[in-house]
């Protein structure tokens, strides 16, 4: 068995609380046990259990402690003794905050939950967790929380391919502009080469309701009102399509008309703060194509402009752009691209990143045994994830549980690897 689960994004809680709990975790290796149980009445043959953690486990860029720092000291600065510090600091801060899960996953799973077999764990990093690749020291330590072998001074892969399940994956932001910076030959330096989407994350998405959320304290409200509405910002990046954020903070001024000089004071600080990082001047100036007019560059500082300025605009006219310019991300298309390069028994392409669990039929081929399957699945998130209604300015909040088994023929009697997806969604939010 083949287990891929990813995009937890777990936080040092600087920025609010939003950790995935032990239970949750419980509940997953509880359903795998019941299904070897299965598999075992009906004497099928089960050899191995393996769990791959598919980027994204680790969020060291969703955290307000990077505000304590001079900008060489971020992630996208040139001090890296003191960012390799700082980062480990974050890491540790981050187990600690999950101390229960972490706990559970580095424990003996096999005698907790009842399995076969000891699950083998197998990490490939994301983008939020690029740091957990770059140094050593953080290396080891991802290692000694999931279970896994020391590396070293040897990175972790950034994808997994295996044959026997008929199966290729990547966190895949590899195929995200703005979460992956150039570099077409995929080495691991160029994984390691900072994205804008780490300071926009950091320095835009994080700090904005780190910045509003100093201001609310300044409104004729009740303790608890304040509070309700410091979670409510804090909730920002758990918004999907990213395109949406916008109008949860639309959403909130109708909620709450008081907000509303208040969201729009710091929106337009925030901006200027970011455009205003030695990092992010040189990325405008490395992407600012004069062949391209619109560029990388182009669309990210129109899109800033526009929301600097949006006390100036209709709320009509700021989301009709958005919804132009801040598409949602479909990795469909880079799913069946994947296939010219594979190993011909390779039928399912497997992506994390984008929260979004899909089951996408990419094509069927004629082999010599006969026809072969091709799918693109992608293992979604186990966050609460706001999205917005089909009808009018409003979210509705929803947690999640997605993951996906591949099993060999001989582990379901089958005449090709096959697989399934289980994908929970409860309303408590």
């Amino acid at each position: 068995m083949l287990i891929f689960i990813s995009d937890f994004h777990f936080i040092d809680g600087t920025a609010g609380n939003h950790n995935v709990p032990a239970d949750a975790f419980k509940i997953f290796f509880g359903n795998i046990s019941g299904t070897t149980k299965r598999l075992k009445e009906k004497k099928r043959k089960i050899e191995e259990i393996k769990i791959v953690f598919l980027g994204d486990i680790f969020d060291l860029l969703r955290t307000e402690k990077w505000f304590d720092y001079p900008e060489e000291e971020r992630p996208w600065g040139d001090d890296e003794a003191k960012i390799e510090q700082n980062a480990n600091t974050i890491f540790d801060t981050i187990i600690t905050q999950n101390q229960d899960t972490f706990n559970l996953l580095k424990g003996n799973l096999k005698e907790q939950f009842g399995l076969p077999f000891e699950p083998e764990r197998i990490y490939v990093p994301g983008n939020h967790d690029r740091l957990c690749n770059k140094y050593e020291s953080l290396r080891d330590k991802v290692c000694k929380w999931l279970k896994i072998p020391k590396r070293g001074s040897v990175p972790f892969q950034h994808y997994l391919e295996d044959i026997n399940y008929g199966v290729f994956a990547l966190h895949a932001h590899e195929y995200d502009k703005f979460n992956y910076e150039e570099g077409i030959s995929f080495r691991h330096q160029d994984y390691m080469r900072v994205p804008i989407g780490d300071p926009v994350t950091t320095e835009l998405v994080t700090k904005l309701a780190y910045v509003v959320k100093e201001e609310i304290d300044s409104l004729p409200l009740t303790p608890e009102e304040k509070e309700k509405l410091k979670k409510s910002f804090q909730e920002i990046d758990n918004v999907r399509p990213y395109s949406g954020i916008i109008e949860w903070l639309l959403y909130q001024v109708k909620k709450d008309l008081n907000l509303k000089e208040i969201i729009e004071d710091s929106v337009e600080e925030v901006i200027k703060e970011f455009n205003n990082l030695e990092f992010v001047k040189g990325w405008y100036r490395h992407h600012d194509k004069w062949t391209d007019w619109w560029d990388e560059a182009d669309k990210v500082q129109s899109v800033l402009w526009l929301l600097e300025n949006f006390r100036k605009f209709p709320s009509e006219v700021v989301l009709t752009f958005l919804e132009k310019v801040a598409k949602p991300l479909d990795l469909s298309e880079a799913a069946s691209k994947e296939y010219s390069h594979l190993d011909s028994k390779i039928q399912y392409v497997v992506y994390g990143h984008t929260h979004h669990p899909v089951q996408l039929p990419v094509r069927v081929v004629e082999t010599k045994r006969g026809e072969k399957e091709d799918v693109y699945l992608n293992t979604g998130t186990w966050r609460g994830r706001h999205q917005k209604t089909q009808e009018g300015l409003a979210f509705m909040s929803f947690k999640n549980l997605t993951y996906v088994t591949f099993y060999k023929r001989e582990e379901r009697g089958t005449d090709f690897p096959s697989f399934e997806m289980w994908r929970g969604t409860l309303k408590t939010i």
